[in-house]
């Protein structure tokens, strides 16, 4: 070891190295800052589409109805709008175990708002395939929108929720 000192012997300790040292430790410190920064921005960005994509699975499946209603009668139509729908629920599985993952604190809200989904757009979808296909252009049009007042409540307690969990 004294071999080592007697060819880097040790330099007497100045402002101007006192100075070097605080300037690298203050260096150092805002490039951790700047990545950890940086961090949270791109998590906030991947949480944000997320939610987008939660929501519009929602926003889909309170479509499906319509599309139902609208369809022309052919097997090829049918089958397209059966794939339609079960790719949209499993989009909502998806999103739910994905919030799980990513955003627990937003879980419990999203869990509610499928809930209420299913539980007002199932029936609109049944009665729907129910009623006879459309056969002209003036049929498109319904006269009366289908009501989803508890999907509406629990849309608004999710995006609540996402505000205050960005």
């Amino acid at each position: 070891m004294n071999w080592l000192l007697s060819l880097f012997p040790p330099a007497p300790i100045t402002w101007d190295g006192i100075a070097t040292i605080a300037a690298a430790i203050l260096a150092a410190g805002i490039v951790a800052l700047g990545f950890l920064h940086e961090r949270r921005q791109q998590a906030r960005s991947r949480r944000a589409e997320a939610y987008a994509g939660a929501l519009q699975a929602v926003s889909d499946y309170l479509e499906a109805p319509y599309r139902v209603r609208r369809r022309s009668g052919t097997a090829a139509d049918r089958f397209a709008l059966t794939a339609h729908v079960s790719e949209v629920q499993s989009r909502l599985d998806f999103y739910t175990a994905h919030l799980a993952l990513i955003a627990p604190e937003v879980l419990d809200a999203y869990v509610e708002l499928v809930a209420a989904v299913k539980a007002e757009a199932g029936p609109q979808m049944s009665a729907a395939w129910k009623a006879r296909p459309t056969r002209r252009d003036g049929e498109v049009p319904l006269v009366v929108p289908y009501s989803h007042p508890r999907a509406d409540a629990a849309r608004a307690a999710v995006l609540a929720a996402m505000k205050s969990h960005p």
